[in-house]
């Protein structure tokens, strides 16, 4: 699905990586708009010369080289040359999901409710078709405002699959290689994979769902709830229970605009999303149910229907937080 692109291509495509093509700046690696002979803009990433990342960009390519979906930004192309690692992407128009959220004072980038509704409803199906329908079982795990790509007509792609974990239905969990034949793999438990990976991603969605309703950063809706002394489902239990309290930390562009109902009912699946025991965490595709009900209104399609035609894994009903480190 994807090409094998010469560095000196890309190279010349960004105009010797210059500044001016400057997108953006990540723990691994460096965003650069790219044009092509023909005119066609590409995003590159250029990962930053270090063995460590050698296993992010293996797994980039692995995850994104295989998966096609409305709502997984389109890799498609790479370059491995020496020490040079290079990831080519379709460019989206729009950039990433932060910027549009905490934006500096006087900006007039604002997203509207029906945006937000759109994006939360994006994201849910993205994450329920990798979780539940694509051949592969995919998890995230990396999951953030960050790595959420809005197009031109601002439906979000999910990027940054560094450090998503793949494994077949059967249980083999592929690590070092993009093969997917190869021997190097191990197996790994359907409930380490339940509770530790896939409702992993459940709550970093619910954190996000947060983000679109607040406005802030996950750092500081982390400190509204040490505040109160309670966990991050306890705060937002309590401001369900007092408007007044509610509309004080409410992304100020969304109040008074006649939309608390579905305001209120997004910030009830975000707590559903965020239970401190993963097995009572809903799994995305009844996420995605919710949402679509809510998009509906939009005029978003809603095709659960389709994605709920293919089996579904059982989550498991341990109340235990499981922590497991695979490396």
């Amino acid at each position: 699905m994807i090409t094998r692109m010469s560095f000196t291509e890309l190279r010349e495509a960004t105009g010797n990586f210059n500044t001016h093509n400057f997108i953006g700046l990540g723990k691994i690696g460096i965003m650069y708009k790219a044009v092509l002979p023909n005119g066609w803009p590409l995003a590159v990433k250029r990962f930053y010369e270090s063995p460590s990342f050698e296993k992010q960009f293996v797994s980039e390519l692995f995850a994104l080289g295989r998966l096609r979906h409305n709502n997984l930004v389109p890799l498609l192309g790479y370059c491995k040359e020496r020490k040079e690692k290079l990831l080519v992407y379709k460019y989206i128009l729009n950039g990433n999901l932060y910027d549009w959220l905490h934006v500096m004072e006087g900006n007039d980038k604002i997203l509207e409710w029906h945006l937000r509704i759109k994006i939360a409803t994006g994201i849910a199906r993205g994450l329920a078709w990798l979780h539940h329908k694509c051949d592969f079982r995919v998890v995230h795990l990396n999951l953030s405002s960050t790595s959420i790509l809005l197009d031109k007509n601002f439906e979000p792609k999910i990027s940054n699959f560094g450090g998503a974990k793949i494994s077949s239905s059967e249980g083999a969990l592929f690590l070092d290689s993009i093969d997917i034949d190869s021997s190097n793999s191990s197996f790994v438990d359907s409930g380490v994979w339940e509770l530790g990976f896939v409702k992993k991603d459940v709550y970093d969605f619910g954190i996000l769902l947060l983000e679109l309703i607040i406005g802030k950063e996950p750092i500081e809706i982390n400190n509204y709830s040490k505040s109160s002394n309670g966990s991050l489902l306890d705060w937002i239990t309590h401001l369900l229970t007092s408007s007044s309290n509610l509309y004080s930390v409410i992304d100020k562009y969304l109040i008074g605009r006649g939309f608390d109902g579905e305001i209120f009912q997004l910030l009830r699946i975000a707590c559903m999303c965020l239970n401190p025991f993963p097995g009572r965490r809903p799994t995305m595709l009844e996420l995605y149910t919710k949402i679509s009900i809510l998009g509906e209104r939009h005029g978003i399609t809603n095709d659960t229907k389709i994605l709920s035609q293919f089996e579904i894994a059982t989550p498991s009903t341990s109340n235990e937080i499981v922590e497991v480190e695979i490396t």
